[in-house]
């Protein structure tokens, strides 16, 4: 098979699996109270980070799709002009709320699919989280191709906890609510970004990576699985407390004074328009 055949099969398996994996109203509803408070955090150094490279300078227009509780969204409000944060989850949209309100944060939620989008406004960024597994990858990308601004681009974001020496306690925790999980093998959220926007308009430009390092309870990192669909309470119904004491179970050995150290990886994978060198972002955001 040629190169050209090879990735025309693999973007049309992402199809199919996207096809299987639309999100369904409600799937998150009982993580809503987890989710801001005890997922990996984007600590604020990345935002900076991020905004620096990207030359943002306060004129900009943000749209953050699966914005869940708006933790994206949020934190990059105040670097850009107007921003907006879109989810198909109302209780998301309600917790959103309520959280700009508490950082006094200027941004404007919508209850919605980036698939059913429509709008005649242009954004210079688009910030996308822990949802592209969520989305139908043709139709968002048709919608994606009509919004985003000629010198704008896409942000694919995620913070990652990572196994270090100091941290040996993540591969356990992890192993552990993956056999819990609905799906073990985590085969929905193998999503290559670049695989993803192959064939569209859209190009890898950079990555921008940020490490800090924080400490974490044992609690957290219950509350953490209970705010994954996978493994939530409504997933695990009576098995709820078996499920926590055995994250206990795995985690006691490591922690130290009831706290683990925890290294988190915060990746915003950048794509624009056409190839570009990392020296041409910020004179394209400027």
């Amino acid at each position: 098979m040629t190169a050209s055949g090879t990735a025309t099969r693999k973007r049309d398996l992402i199809d199919r699996v996207a096809a299987c994996n639309t999100w369904v109203v409600g799937r998150f509803a009982s993580t809503v109270e987890f989710y801001a408070q005890y997922r990996e955090p984007y600590l604020p150094e990345f935002f900076r980070a991020v905004a620096e490279r990207l030359g943002l300078d306060g004129h900009e227009a943000l749209l953050d799709v699966g914005c869940g509780p708006g933790l994206l969204a949020i934190g990059f409000a105040p670097f850009v002009k107007q921003c907006t944060g879109l989810d198909p989850e109302p209780g998301m949209i309600e917790a959103a709320k309520e959280a700009a309100a508490q950082a006094q944060a200027q941004v404007a939620f919508q209850l919605g699919r980036i698939e059913d989008f429509a709008t005649s406004e242009s954004f210079d960024i688009i910030t996308i989280g822990r949802a592209l597994h969520w989305l139908d990858r043709p139709v968002a990308l048709a919608v994606l191709e009509k919004i985003v601004s000629a010198k704008g681009w896409v942000l694919i974001c995620r913070p990652t906890s990572v196994e270090t020496p100091n941290t040996p306690w993540v591969k356990p925790y992890q192993k552990l609510c993956h056999s819990w999980s609905e799906d073990p093998e985590r085969k929905r959220y193998r999503v290559n970004t670049d695989e993803w926007f192959a064939g569209s308009r859209f190009r890898a430009v950079e990555q921008i990576l940020v490490t800090a390092t924080r400490h974490v309870t044992i609690d957290d990192l219950v509350g953490r699985a209970f705010s994954r669909s996978t493994t939530s309470r409504a997933f695990m119904g009576d098995r709820q407390a078996e499920f926590a004491a055995e994250i206990r179970k795995v985690l006691e050995p490591f922690a130290h004074h009831g706290q683990l150290e925890e290294e988190i990886v915060a990746n915003a994978a950048v794509f624009g328009f056409a190839a570009s060198t990392p020296e041409s972002i910020a004179a394209g955001a400027a």
